[in-house]
Order: structure tokens, then sequence, then C-alpha cells
């Protein structure tokens, strides 16, 4: 964060950091930040949630070492969508749907994510998506 100059992050395990004021996550940052949302609105926070588009998400993973996860960029980069190669690769597949594969820094494990706007375009977008990982990575 403090590298990129992010001003918030977040962590797939619904962390939120505020890099203002800090850059871990912090719970009281976030309710605090939160309250002062409600107070500028006037709105109840169900309000303010209801008025958030509707997204479903999944995630996965796949045992993947650096070499396979190589072969796994390399297969995904055809694919003819926007990507994103930060972190891995993110390919967004339409104006709510995307997926996204990172090797992890911590275990020899590749995660795969993916995020829609309906849950049943969620299940067919990884149930694609992860097929065609494990069948890049040899699985």
């Amino acid at each position: 964060m403090v590298q990129e100059k992010a001003l918030i992050g977040f962590e797939e395990n619904g962390g939120f950091m505020y890099g203002k004021h800090n850059q871990v996550r912090d719970g009281s940052m976030t309710m605090a930040l939160m309250l002062d949302l409600l107070s500028k609105t006037d709105k109840a926070l169900s309000e303010e949630m209801s008025s958030l588009p509707k997204s479903f998400t999944t995630k996965g993973k796949i045992d993947c070492s650096k070499d396979s996860f190589k072969k796994i960029l390399q297969g995904l980069k055809s694919e003819l969508h926007k990507k994103d190669l930060t972190d891995g690769i993110k390919i967004f597949l339409d104006k709510s749907s995307w997926v996204m594969v990172r090797l992890s820094g911590t275990e020899p494990i590749a995660r795969i994510y993916a995020e829609s706007g309906t849950e049943d375009n969620l299940d067919e977008i990884f149930d694609k998506y992860m097929s065609k990982i494990k069948r890049i990575a040899g699985r």
C-alpha cells in the first residue's frame, strides 16, 4: 500500500485497510468510516447496502508449482478479453464478470477467484475456467 500510495486496501477474508490511518486491517477504523458515511447521507446502513450492485464471488485452488503457473499464465494470456497482469492474471469477461488466477505467496498453490452479477453465470464462469486451468496445468 505504501509503495503504491493506495488510499484503501482489501483482503479476500474481508479485511479492510485505510491507508491514511495505517496499512493493516483495522475494524475500529472501518466502523468509524461507516458511521461517518451514514451521518453524511442520513440513510440507514441497509439502504446504503441495497444501493450497491449485486455481486457474487467464489474461489478455489489447485496444487501448482511456479513452472506450472507460468504455463497457466501463457495459456490464459491468449484470451481475447481485457486483462490485468498485476498479480497473476485477471480476465474481465464483461461489465460485471471476471476471473483471476494468482500464485500463492505462502503455499505451492494457485488461487482461482471469480465474480459475476448472477449466481448462475458465476458457476458457469468458475467451472469453465477451473477446467481450463487444470487442463493447462496438466491435471
